[in-house]
């Protein structure tokens, strides 16, 4: 067995190691010992792996760590960049449907009991990954909210309700042989899918739905029976209750629209203004532009919002501008 190409969830999954984590034994205690010190670059692995097995087979109520969680997102997104191989791309969709299994079988009772009206909240300049009772996971942006259903295990649909962003990563799931919907409930409107990959914006006094993956219904708030949107990969659906006012186009490509999930923003022509009110959503501060005819000036390029300084330096590197930073105000002047 050639351990050095184990990913965390080939240890989880492996039935020596497994014996090693919840019953050891002096051969395996050495042979682990022995292979740790040999291959110390692999002590990362190890410990998640031990992790879930550890989870997976606890009676506790411990819920998962961060970390883990973190991983598992990480595992994801590297395994959609690396499809170029069609049977090493199937192997790692196994893998990780078996990474979150394992997960979910450890916690579905613990979450069942505790996940009724929890809501999940960020901070501004926080963004947050969960893992929800199902298998799903969502990217909660800067300053929004979460609530899981009251009746989330006991209901007929796994519902949520969503203020701000969020990327969700929803898991098929099945009762009695029928698919559950999973909904996600905004003060415009509500999405409502059986397994996909889409992002929600509540910002701006609308909802924006974008569709990453698979396939979305939307049901449209205060306009009557015609209601229904069906969107397809790379739709982008806007939409207001307040004045009944709806747009619907196609994107070439999407990601950039929640590139934010990784710590960045992808601007294509955004306009000074635009990335000013995003700065304001995101982290908090306000904004002021002393000239005008700055406004307008458009960016391209990739920048990162992990940190604000950094997001500003990135962009007086762009724009021919300087951004001043005084407590929760900034001021952006021309150079």
């Amino acid at each position: 067995m050639n351990y050095l190409l184990f990913e965390p969830e080939d240890f989880a999954l492996d039935e020596f190691f497994c014996r090693w984590v919840l019953e050891p034994t002096s051969e395996s205690e050495t042979f682990w010992r022995n292979w740790l010190n040999d291959n110390t670059g692999k002590n990362k692995d190890i410990e998640i792996a031990r992790q879930l097995v550890l989870l997976a087979t606890s009676d506790d109520e411990i819920s998962p760590s961060q970390f883990i969680i973190n991983k598992i997102w990480e595992g994801i997104e590297n395994g959609k960049q690396a499809r170029t191989n069609v049977f090493q791309s199937v192997r790692f969709w196994m893998k990780v449907a078996a990474a979150v299994t394992i997960l979910c079988v450890a916690f579905a009772g613990y979450f069942y009991k505790r996940v009724q009206n929890q809501t999940y909240r960020t901070a501004f300049g926080e963004s947050r990954r969960l893992l929800l009772p199902d298998g799903s996971l969502v990217t909660l942006n800067a300053n929004s909210n979460l609530r899981i259903s009251d009746r989330w295990g006991v209901a007929k649909e796994r519902e949520v309700w969503m203020e701000g962003e969020a990327f969700f990563s929803v898991s098929k799931l099945k009762k009695n042989g029928v698919p559950v919907k999973f909904i996600v409930h905004t003060p415009d409107l509500d999405v409502q899918v059986k397994g996909t990959e889409f992002n929600v914006n509540t910002r701006k006094n609308q909802t924006q739905v974008v569709l990453s993956e698979g396939s979305v219904n939307l049901y449209l708030c205060g306009i009557g029976n015609k209601n229904e949107v069906r969107m397809k990969p790379g739709d982008l659906v806007d939409f207001s209750q307040n004045n009944k006012k709806l747009l619907v186009r196609h994107l070439k490509d999407a990601t950039p629209v929640f590139s934010w999930k990784n710590n960045r923003w992808t601007l294509s022509d955004t306009s000074l203004e635009e990335i000013s009110n995003l700065i304001r959503e995101t982290f908090g501060v306000t904004v002021t532009i002393e000239d005008d005819s700055l406004r307008s000036k458009k960016i391209c390029g990739v920048v990162p919002t992990d940190n604000m300084d950094d997001l500003l330096s990135s962009l007086e590197s762009i724009l021919p501008i300087t951004i001043l930073h005084h407590e929760n105000h900034l001021t952006i002047r021309n150079r």
